[in-house]
């Protein structure tokens, strides 16, 4: 199989890959530093500001082309770019960008900080424009289509995450009760939207929808599960619904503990679900033997202390662990649950994907 046929039979089709595949959604610019013995000028400052906003020089995709190359990857991870405009300057010199939502951030190089929200007052939702698919750019998706053979996925943020990004978290918490009929408003118009910037996306050669919707921590979602339904996956189910009338598999992304969300993420209709963050209490077994006939699993490789803090034998044993017990029936891609960060020592991001390679080929354990 290569890599998009291994990725499909795994999240999609429900059926046993040739061998386990493996990847991860972002790769911090230290770890090819590592690799690759030197740096270049795009892997200073902001990298995730980068990699979501900036056309992907020649010398930057061939670069992270090879980085996944070398890690034996099977995906690509890609954002349909938002570009940005620059509005100011703070006094220590970062500078101040207005994104396509109408926020307003500072770029510092290693975080974010909003300014302004794209909608101050919710009792104003109804007059917020929102943005159109020729606002965002898909040359840097195309890229990854047209010179790797990588499935590519391409990411869409959503839902309770995206909205809370629009208002402010804090807003959106008091309004929970008080103006549920505008976040409502909200969450439509926004589901009408990423409708159309998926299919925008799969026209463009994309091989998978991913949502990214953080709405857990590590006790749970921030709301109860059926103001959750009501206020945001009804909607996201319009979307799933629309991504597979593409013909392409849909996955969802969220952060924190699932377990009290987890039969509504079935009922969403969902193909995959990423993450599975251990530190948050997410038994990726338990999960796998409930649900693994109707739910593809992602990620559960910790990046809290495992990855950071582990030996190489640690990380060996704990993705044959995996590889064994979660991937032996297939259903499963291999990923940390949130990506490779820059306190990850470069030996312990290679064996974590050596390891796959060396366990992971059909059938297992035989």
């Amino acid at each position: 199989m290569n890599h998009k046929e291994r990725m499909r039979a795994a999240i999609y089709e429900k059926k046993l890959p040739d061998k386990l595949p493996h990847g991860d959604v972002t790769v911090d610019p230290r770890i090819a530093q590592a690799v690759f013995g030197d740096t270049i000028p795009e892997e200073h400052g902001n990298f995730l500001v980068y990699w979501m906003t900036e056309p992907f020089s020649d010398a930057f995709f061939e670069r992270h082309r090879r980085l996944r190359e070398f890690l034996g990857f099977d995906f690509a991870h890609v954002f349909p770019r938002e570009p940005l405009t620059k509005v100011g300057e703070t006094k220590e010199g970062y500078p101040i960008i207005r994104d396509v939502w109408g926020g307003k951030v500072v770029a510092a190089p290693h975080s974010t900080e909003e300014l302004e929200s794209p909608i101050p007052d919710i009792t104003r939702a109804e007059e917020y424009k929102f943005p159109e698919v020729k606002d965002f750019s898909f040359d840097n998706l195309e890229r990854w289509v047209k010179d790797s053979d990588l499935f590519t996925v391409c990411q869409l943020d959503t839902g309770f995450f995206k909205i809370y990004l629009l208002i402010g978290f804090t807003n959106y918490m008091f309004n929970v009760f008080d103006h549920q009929a505008e976040l409502k408003l909200l969450m439509e118009r926004l589901a009408d939207l990423q409708i159309r910037i998926a299919r925008e996306a799969v026209r463009r050669g994309a091989d998978c929808i991913w949502l990214a919707n953080d709405y857990a921590f590590n006790q749970g979602p921030f709301i109860a599960p059926e103001l959750l339904w009501g206020l945001d996956f009804q909607y996201e189910k319009r979307i799933v619904d629309a991504v597979h009338k593409l013909g392409v598999p849909c996955v969802l992304h969220s952060c924190g503990r699932q377990t009290a969300t987890i039969d509504m993420i079935v009922e969403l209709g969902v193909d995959a679900l990423h993450a599975m963050q251990p530190s948050a209490g997410n038994d990726i077994r338990v999960f796998k033997k409930r649900y693994g006939k109707k739910l593809s699993l992602i990620g559960n490789v910790d990046i809290s202390k495992l990855l950071p803090f582990g030996s190489p034998w640690e990380i060996d044993q704990a993705v044959k662990g995996l590889v064994e017990d979660v991937g032996r029936d297939g259903g499963y891609v291999l990923t940390t649950c949130n990506g490779i960060m820059e306190d990850v020592p470069v030996q312990n991001a290679i064996t974590m994907h050596l390891a796959c390679e060396k366990y992971g080929h059909y059938p297992i354990g035989r």
